[in-house]
Parts: C-alpha cells; structure tokens; sequence
C-alpha cells in the first residue's frame, strides 16, 4: 500500500501476528506532508515536493484504521483527548473482532470516555482487515449494494 499525507489525520496500522507470537503493537503512521487546499502562492509548485509517500507490504492479519479527527480529538469533561495511543491500544486489544464489531467498539468506547459531553466533529472510521486471498468479503453496509 502506498500512502501520503496532505493534512490528514495518521493512520493505526496493527501488523499481523509473528510467527514467534510476540505481541502486536500497533503504529501511527505519520509520512511528512503539507495540508491539501492551502491558499498560498505557487502552491502548485510547493505541494508535490511537501508530500512523503511511504509503502507498506500487506499481510493476511494486518488491521489499518482511517479516521477523522473527531475520533481522536473527542474530549471527556476533564478536557482530556481520546487520542491516537488510546485508539492503538483498542485495535490491539481487539483485533481478533470482525471489522463490523471492531468499529462498534472503538465507536462505543469513544462514547464512554466521552461521557456525555457535547462532541463537535464527525466520528468516521474506515477499517480494513487484510485476508487470506481465497477470503470473501461480506458487505457490511448493503444499501445500494446490487445483487450478484
């Protein structure tokens, strides 16, 4: 997979377990980039040589996590941010989940640490878990979805 960043928020990647059953840790990643839509001079010249690109291999048991700041940025009544390292530790503790259930619990335990307070961002997650290559992907939002 190759990816850049123009400003988004990091992405989780949780590499699939070692075959020496050392324990998963996950990683933010961050490659160096300048934020997409800027409105400055010769920004058409400045942006390309701003961007990093950076390549992963992936792997049957990776788990990577796309998601909008509201996420990471949802606050409890103390001020404090859930944060990148609290979502980390949730994929790691909870990879074996299917993605569908995966996303409910980070969702559910974003809301708890939340604790009623008023949030002012969208909480949006896109979730891949890497499988096998004879694996078939069920949909897991089927509206709109046209019948084989």
């Amino acid at each position: 997979m190759v990816f850049a960043r123009a400003g988004h928020t990091p992405v989780v990647y949780l590499p699939a377990a070692s075959a020496s059953g050392a324990a998963r840790r996950a990683q933010v990643l961050v490659p160096d980039g300048m934020v997409l839509g800027l409105r400055v001079p010769n920004i058409d010249r400045l942006f390309p040589h701003h961007l990093t690109e950076q390549t992963i291999d992936l792997r049957p048991g990776d788990v990577l996590a796309f998601y909008t700041d509201g996420i990471t940025e949802a606050m409890n009544e103390a001020g404090d941010l859930f944060g990148d390292a609290r979502l980390s530790q949730l994929i790691e503790q909870h990879a074996a989940l299917e993605a569908p259930e995966l996303r409910e619990r980070i969702l559910r335990e974003v809301e708890a640490f939340a604790a009623g307070e008023d949030q002012h961002d969208d909480l949006t997650m896109i979730l891949l878990k890497i499988e096998e290559d004879d694996a078939r992907l069920r949909p897991v939002h089927t509206e709109g979805v046209v019948a084989e």
